[in-house]
């Protein structure tokens, strides 16, 4: 049974954002004159949103976070946390799907990887031992195109071709904004260091017939530290890919699909209330980490000087040269331990980079619904919502659905510039 973070537990007031809005109740075929031959999926469609759970997290399931999806879509999934003897870098898993009604058209993200690489021989076998026990992965820092050839394609695509892999702009120029306030907050730890981020998409297609569209980003820290006994310069890095998705579909589909994934990613919204509860959860962590190591690091000064006292000049070199190495080594994994947790905490970014995936595949049209905007798929004509979340998109000329579902709670919405 793994552990669950317990300075979460007593975030109560998250549950209070987890309620979900009540989804649109089916009406019966009393419909006004001449509104009986619309058919829902053909002349109209109804958009709902559905949430996503935390259920390990807090004392009771908290709502992470919600997309727009058709209704009558089935979608699973949530977050799961790990045991903090794993890696910490992937402590908070998502991992979700939507699939349409007949499972033709499935939308899978997957959660996020980490991984690191060092120069250092004996800090490079340090982290190959802590990955086989559970904790980060070893590699090489690689762009988001290799990591998709190379990793995504074969473990998760289930065989895919992959072609059209195409530099997804918008997403990188997003990530790059946010690099800054991880660059800082990793030069806290001491080095020098750079950031490296890459995004693409691309067309899949399965021996099957059916075809896809693959999402994939990645963000490369890379940290210069001076060793303070030997001089010498020791090089390491941080690799997160924070994006893993795919939609796959019928060939003959591929305007519903790609209509369907430009409204979901444009929808996705993260709850506020639970983003800010595991951000003090790391924030409490890392503090906590930081006075371990100092008091290890004092012990380690204590001892060394204890060491250099009682022996002779010989043997205390070889002390002092001992303590050496173990300081060092101890400071680099706290530091890359720590700019692990500020790397893993991007998700302040996450809602607009979902956003900017979709302009790469299908534009997205904005509405103004209420006192707020809301961003919906391209290729429709007009468009209401009913004040719950719940929207209806058209392109039947006179459909109205307060006649249709004698509901005068549904509005017509109007598109925006912004």
């Amino acid at each position: 049974m793994q552990t669950k973070p317990t300075a979460l537990l007593m975030m109560g007031l998250i549950t209070a954002c987890s309620q979900n809005s009540e989804p649109l109740a089916a009406q019966t075929s009393t419909t006004g004159k001449g509104q009986s031959s619309y058919v829902e999926g053909t002349d109209y469609t109804i958009m709902e949103r559905v949430r996503f759970m935390d259920s390990d997290g807090f004392q009771a399931p908290a709502e992470a976070f919600s997309v727009l999806v058709p209704k009558g879509w089935k979608y699973e999934g949530g977050v799961h946390w790990k045991s903090m003897q794993e890696c910490r870098g992937e402590l908070v898993q998502i991992q979700w799907s939507a699939s349409s009604p007949d499972g033709a058209i499935r939308y899978v993200s997957l959660p996020h990887r980490t991984w690191g690489w060092a120069s250092d021989p004996m800090m490079q076998q340090s982290m190959q031992m802590q990955a086989q026990s559970g904790g980060c992965g070893v590699g090489n820092p690689i762009s988001a195109e290799q990591y998709l050839l190379e990793v995504f394609g074969p473990r998760e695509l289930q065989g895919a071709r992959i072609s059209d892999v195409k530099e997804n702009t918008a997403v990188l120029n997003e990530m790059n904004q946010h690099s800054a306030q991880r660059k800082a907050q990793a030069e806290q730890f001491g080095g020098q260091v750079e950031v490296r981020n890459s995004a693409v998409t691309a067309r899949l297609r399965w021996n099957d017939g059916t075809e896809g569209i693959a999402f994939c980003n990645v963000g490369n820290l890379f940290t210069t530290t001076q060793d303070m006994y030997t001089g010498a310069y020791q090089k390491f890095s941080t690799s997160v890919s924070s994006e893993r998705s795919y939609i796959r579909y019928p060939a003959a589909r591929r305007e519903e699909a790609e209509q369907f994934v430009a409204t979901l990613k444009a929808s996705y919204r993260t709850n506020p209330a639970w983003k800010q509860a595991t951000d003090n959860f790391f924030a409490q962590l890392s503090a906590q980490q930081n006075v371990i190591h100092r008091q290890r690091m004092e012990a380690i000064d204590q001892q060394t000087r204890a060491n250099t006292a009682a022996h002779n000049a010989r043997m205390g070199e070889i002390q002092r040269q001992g303590a050496a190495n173990t300081a060092a080594h101890d400071q680099r994994m706290a530091n890359m331990d720590g700019q692990m947790r500020s790397w893993e905490n991007q998700q302040d970014g996450q809602d607009r980079m979902h956003s900017a995936f979709v302009k790469t595949i299908r534009e997205v049209e904005t509405y103004r619904d209420g006192g707020g905007t809301v961003e919906l798929s391209s290729g429709y004509d007009q468009a209401w919502s009913r004040g719950d979340g719940t929207y209806i998109l058209s392109n039947k000329a006179g459909f109205d659905p307060a006649a249709v579902f004698l509901d005068q709670n549904w509005q017509e919405m109007k598109r925006t510039d912004q």
